[in-house]
């Protein structure tokens, strides 16, 4: 991806992962819905929004570049951000016991950029490109499970809303 590529990319995937955060809150909200679109304000729900915008942005550079081989680097990225979110939204709530909303806003801002920017350093790895088909698999597995743990969440801190 060229810079300015980059930075609208980064920019329209903040805008949609916030947004998903508040489709539950539509009239026309279903079950189905909610196997993409968070529900709870859990960790997981904060998962999920960085996991589908990337997803997105896989698509898109599959799409546009006509290249099979670009859907891995979104996808790893997706998935290398979601231990991070977990470790660096449970550091903060150690300290503090509470959501603060600006927090909150500023580390999901903070993960969708350096998911950005680390499939754009990935995308260029020959074994990424080349495992494609895996990447495809993950992605798959990954939308199952964070489906299904929207409504059959074990209980687990992590699925906890806040």
């Amino acid at each position: 991806m060229s810079r300015k590529e980059t930075i609208i990319a980064t920019i329209l995937l903040v805008i949609f992962g916030t947004s998903m955060h508040f489709v539950h809150h539509l009239p026309c909200f279903n079950h189905f819905l909610g196997y993409i679109f968070p529900v709870t304000e859990s960790v997981m729900a904060h998962m999920k929004m960085n996991f589908y915008p990337m997803l997105l942005l896989a698509l898109y550079l599959v799409i546009s570049r006509r290249d099979i081989r670009e859907f891995g680097a979104p996808i790893l990225a997706g998935l290398a951000i979601m231990p991070v979110v977990v470790a660096v939204f449970y550091s903060y709530w150690i300290f503090v016991r509470h959501e603060i909303l600006p927090l909150d806003i500023i580390i999901y801002t903070a993960s969708v950029i350096l998911s950005v920017l680390w499939a754009r350093r990935w995308s260029n790895c020959a074994w990424v490109r080349k495992l494609w088909p895996l990447w495809i698999a993950v992605a798959v597995i990954v939308i199952v499970l964070t489906g299904f743990l929207t409504y059959h969440a074990p209980d687990w801190i992590i699925f906890a809303d806040k």
